[in-house]
C-alpha cells in the first residue's frame, strides 16, 4: 500500500505548511482508493476560521464540507474525501489522542479506511503518511509525487460541455422558464423535490427508529449544523426553495407550507453511527452531508426533464435567512416550535 500525490495536492500541502510556518495547520484529502493505492487528486485548506495555534489545531468545518463539494464537482470522475493531514510542532511524528478519535471518523467513511498525514518541521519538511483502519490501526506507508503515476482520466477535469449539458436540463425542467421574471417563477415545492428525489433513497434506508443521541446537546446541535449545511445553502442558492429550520432539542426539522400542505422533515445525530437520520414519509434514512444535492443531481441527469416535477428557481433569500436565524438561535440557546 502506498500514496500518491498530484503535483497539485502536496504543492498545497508545502504553501498551506509555509503560509502558516509557525502554528499547526492542516488540510483534507480528496481523491481515490484503487488496487492499494490512494491517489491524492487535492488537498484543500483548512479555512479561514480554523483555530491555528502552536500547538493546537481546528479544522473550519463548515468551510470545509463546502470547498469539498465544489472542487469534487470540478472532476471527471467522481472524488471521495479519502484522509487528512496537518502539522505537530518540532519533531513529533505520532498522533495524539485527539488526533486518533478524528482519525477514527476519518477511516469509517471507507470501507478501505483513511489515510493521515503528519508535518513536521525539524528542521526541514518532513512529511510521514499512515493508513488508518476502521480500528484506529495505524500502518506507515510510503508516498510518491508525480501527475504520470495516476490512471488515465482520474485528473481530468469535466469539459465546459459537461456543465452547458447539465445547465441546460435544470434550466428546461418543468415550472422553470428562463425567460421569466423572478417574480414570475413559482416557488420551488418541498414535496415535490422530496418526491422526485424519494426513487433513489432505498440505499440509505434505516431500520432504526430516530431517537435522541446521548452527546451532550451543544455538540449534537453543532454535528447537526455541519451535516446540513450544504443542502442548505444548496435549496437557497441552487434549488430556490424556500423553507423554514428549526430547532427541537437534539432535533433539527426543516419544512414549507405551501396551499397543499405542510412538508416536514425531521433530522437527528446519530452518535453511534457517527452520521445523521432524517425521517421522510414515515421512513427513516440515513443522512450525510450534501445528500439531498447529490440525489438531485444523479435525477437530473439519468431521467429526461419533462417528466420531472423539478425545481424552479427562485430568490433563496428566504432559506438563508431562515438558516441564519436557525444558527441564531442555537447560539442563543433558542428554539422554535413552529
Amino acid at each position: 500500500m502506498k500514496v500518491v500525490f498530484s503535483t497539485r495536492a502536496f504543492a498545497a500541502i508545502l504553501a498551506e505548511t509555509t503560509e502558516k510556518i509557525k502554528t499547526e495547520t492542516g488540510g483534507l484529502f480528496l481523491g481515490k482508493y484503487k488496487d492499494g493505492i490512494w491517489y491524492v487528486v487535492e488537498a484543500i485548506d483548512p479555512g479561514p476560521k480554523s483555530v491555528f495555534e502552536v500547538a493546537y489545531f481546528e479544522y473550519d468545518r463548515a468551510y470545509t464540507q463546502h470547498l469539498i463539494r465544489k472542487t469534487a464537482n470540478l472532476y471527471a470522475s467522481k472524488l471521495e474525501l479519502i484522509g487528512l493531514w496537518h502539522r505537530h510542532p518540532g519533531s513529533f511524528d505520532i498522533f495524539s489522542s485527539t488526533d486518533d478519535e478524528t482519525n477514527a471518523k476519518y477511516a469509517k467513511l471507507n470501507e478501505h479506511g483513511a489515510i493521515s498525514g503528519l508535518v513536521n518541521i525539524d528542521p526541514d519538511f518532513r512529511l510521514t503518511m499512515y493508513h488508518v483502519d476502521k480500528p484506529c490501526r495505524y500502518s506507515k506507508i510510503k508516498y510518491e509525487v508525480g501527475d504520470e503515476l495516476f490512471p488515465a482520466g482520474l485528473l481530468a477535469l469535466k469539459k465546459p460541455d459537461d456543465f452547458k449539458a447539465l445547465m441546460k436540463k435544470l434550466s428546461t425542467y418543468k415550472g422553470f422558464d428562463m425567460q421569466q421574471t423572478e417574480k414570475q417563477r413559482k416557488p420551488a415545492c418541498l414535496a415535490s423535490f422530496m418526491k422526485m428525489i424519494s426513487p433513489y433513497l432505498d440505499s440509505y434506508a434505516c431500520m432504526n427508529a430516530i431517537s435522541e443521541s446521548d452527546m451532550d446537546e451543544q455538540k449534537s446541535k453543532d454535528r447537526l449544523i455541519e451535516l446540513l449545511l450544504d443542502d442548505l445553502i444548496f435549496f437557497a442558492d441552487e434549488a430556490g426553495m424556500e423553507v423554514t429550520v428549526a430547532q427541537h432539542g437534539k432535533y433539527a426539522a426543516v419544512s414549507q407550507n405551501t396551499t397543499e400542505g405542510t412538508t416536514r422533515l425531521y433530522f437527528a445525530y446519530s452518535e453511534k453511527d457517527d452520521q445523521g437520520v432524517f425521517e421522510y414519509g414515515g421512513k427513516n434514512y440515513f443522512y450525510k452531508a450534501g445528500l439531498f444535492k447529490e440525489l438531485f443531481t444523479k435525477a437530473v441527469n439519468e431521467k429526461q426533464p419533462d417528466k420531472n416535477a423539478g425545481a424552479a428557481h427562485t430568490n433563496g433569500g428566504g432559506a438563508l435567512n431562515g438558516w441564519l436565524k436557525f444558527l441564531t438561535g442555537i447560539k442563543n440557546g433558542e428554539t422554535d416550535d413552529e
